[in-house]
């Protein structure tokens, strides 16, 4: 993957930084990739799971502990230990993965 370099320093430049060596710049696209590569592995898993092919918005939202909410993000507030007991309980009433899914979502734009 490859982020183009100038986007990233003229971030850098407008959050008010004078000057931005190359170096920055670098270190930064190279943590932006990896997180990206990362994020895009786990809401590749999420479509798998709702049995899609097609990564969504949702997936993403997901991958990154995030939801939408008016057009802002919210972080996922859920505990871990909670949402594999929510997991396991709305599995046993026979709901599907998607459906978990469109659950914490629903969950997350209530909060």
């Amino acid at each position: 993957m490859a982020i183009p370099k100038a986007p990233v320093k003229r971030i850098i430049k407008e959050e008010g930084a004078e000057r931005v060596s190359a170096d920055a710049v670098d270190t930064l696209v190279e943590f932006l990739e990896d997180d990206a590569e990362a994020i895009a592995k786990k809401a590749i898993e999420y479509a798998k799971y709702a049995k899609r092919q097609t990564v969504k918005a949702e997936d993403i939202a997901l991958a990154i502990g995030k939801s939408e909410t008016s057009g802002s993000s919210v972080k996922n507030k859920h505990n871990l230990l909670d949402v594999i007991k929510d997991v396991f309980e709305a599995a046993s009433e026979g709901k599907g993965i998607e459906e978990i899914i469109k659950g914490f979502m629903k969950l997350e734009k209530q909060e």
